[in-house]
C-alpha cells in the first residue's frame, strides 16, 4: 500500500500521560481542546481524579461521601469542550454498587440509581449542552441504556433485554448497542458479545444498525464494527450505509468531525493489537507509536490529537497522546499484514 503524498508530511508528537495504566483505571475521555482526564495515583497510596492538559496535571479530588482511602478505581468515559467530565466510581472496600459521576465547575455530583435495587452502572457520554447517557444493571442482571437531562433519567426506547448509551452529540442523537441476550461487562472494557447490534437515537427516533457502535459525531456518523466470517472489522455508518475500513481483525473507536476514525486492528501474523487511523482520502495507516510493543486507540478530537494507551516493550502500561506536529517523531505508515478496504 503506497501512502497518499498528503499524509506524508503529517507528523505527530508522542507524548506520555501521568495516568495509571489501563488495567485499573485511567485517563479515558479527550475533549476538543486537548484535555484529558483520568485517575492519578497520590503518594499517601489513594487515587484522585485528574486532569492533564498542555503539560500541566491538575488534581480534581475525589468524589463527597467517598473516603479518599476508598476511591480506588474511578474510570472516565466522556469529557465535554468546556470540561465536564463523567465516568464511574467504584471503592476499595466493593461495598456500594458502582456509581456514575459527573464533575462540572469544580463539583462532583454522584447521581443517584434509577432504581435503590439496581447493581450498578456507568456513565458514558457527555455532549456540548450537558447531556449524560449511559446505563445501568437491574437487579435481574440486565442492561437499561439511559439519558440524564434537566436533572432526570429518561429510559431510552430501544428495545432488547439488554440496551447500553454510549454517546450523544451536539445536537442530542444517541448512539449505543442492544441484544437480545445476556451480553458482557461494558465497564470491564470488554467487546461486545456476537448478537450486539448498534442503533441511532435521534429526535425519538430509533434506527437500527448492521454492526456495533462506539462513538458519533456531531455530523450523525458513527464509527464501531461489523461482523464478517467471525471477525469484527471496523465499519463507518453513515447516510444509511456502512463501509468496512479495516480488513483485519478490527474495531473502530472513535470519530471526529472530519470524518477521522481511530481504532485498533490485528495485523495476520503478529501477537499484538496495533493502532489505526482512517480518513476518506488516506484509506486507514498505521499510526502505533515507536517503543510500543502494543497500542490501542481511546478517542479522537476535532483537532485530530488520538487518545492511545498500551504496552512498551519494557511491559510497562501507559497512556499517551498523539498531537499533529510538523516535527513530530511519529509519521502514518501502511498497515501491517492487512489488505486494503474498499
Amino acid at each position: 500500500m503506497t501512502i497518499p503524498n498528503s499524509l506524508r508530511a503529517r507528523r505527530y508528537q508522542v507524548i506520555p500521560l501521568p495516568f495509571m495504566p489501563f488495567s485499573g483505571t485511567g485517563g479515558e475521555a479527550l475533549n476538543d481542546n486537548g484535555a484529558v482526564a483520568g485517575g492519578i495515583a497520590n503518594p499517601d497510596g489513594s487515587v484522585s481524579l485528574a486532569t492533564w492538559a498542555d503539560g500541566v496535571l491538575t488534581d480534581l479530588g475525589t468524589p463527597p461521601g467517598v473516603p479518599h482511602q476508598d476511591f480506588d478505581r474511578p474510570r472516565v468515559f466522556g469529557m465535554n469542550r468546556a470540561g465536564a467530565i463523567v465516568g464511574t466510581v467504584h471503592t476499595a472496600a466493593g461495598d456500594l454498587p458502582s456509581r456514575w459521576f459527573i464533575y462540572e465547575r469544580g463539583c462532583f455530583t454522584v447521581l443517584p440509581l434509577p432504581d435503590p435495587t439496581d447493581l450498578g452502572g456507568g456513565a458514558i457520554g457527555i455532549n456540548s449542552r450537558g447531556e449524560v447517557v449511559g446505563y445501568h444493571h437491574t437487579a435481574r442482571n440486565t442492561q437499561i441504556g439511559w439519558s440524564w437531562r434537566d436533572g432526570r433519567y429518561t429510559r431510552l426506547p430501544v428495545a432488547g433485554i439488554n440496551t447500553v448509551a454510549l454517546g450523544i452529540n451536539s445536537s442530542g442523537a444517541i448512539i449505543g448497542n442492544r441484544s437480545l441476550g445476556l451480553a458482557r461487562r461494558l465497564l470491564a472494557g470488554e467487546v461486545f458479545d456476537k448478537g450486539e447490534r448498534g442503533y441511532v437515537l435521534d429526535r425519538g427516533t430509533v434506527r437500527f444498525l448492521p454492526g456495533f457502535v462506539y462513538a458519533i459525531n456531531d455530523l450523525g456518523e458513527a464509527a464501531g464494527g461489523s461482523r464478517t466470517r467471525g471477525n469484527s472489522l471496523a465499519t463507518v455508518f453513515r447516510g444509511g450505509r456502512s463501509s468496512v475500513i479495516v480488513n483485519s481483525p478490527s474495531y473502530a473507536v472513535g470519530i471526529n468531525g472530519a470524518t477521522e476514525v481511530v481504532g485498533f486492528y490485528q495485523p495476520a501474523g503478529h501477537a499484538h493489537r496495533r493502532l489505526f487511523m482512517w480518513s476518506d482520502d488516506c484509506g486507514a495507516l498505521d499510526l502505533t507509536p515507536a517503543g510500543y510493543r502494543r497500542a490501542e486507540a481511546a478517542a479522537i478530537n476535532n483537532r485530530g490529537d488520538v487518545l492511545g494507551f498500551g504496552e512498551t516493550l519494557a511491559g510497562r502500561s501507559e497512556y499517551f497522546l498523539l498531537t499533529p506536529a510538523e516535527d513530530g517523531v511519529l509519521a502514518p505508515a501502511a498497515l501491517l499484514g492487512t489488505p486494503a478496504a474498499p
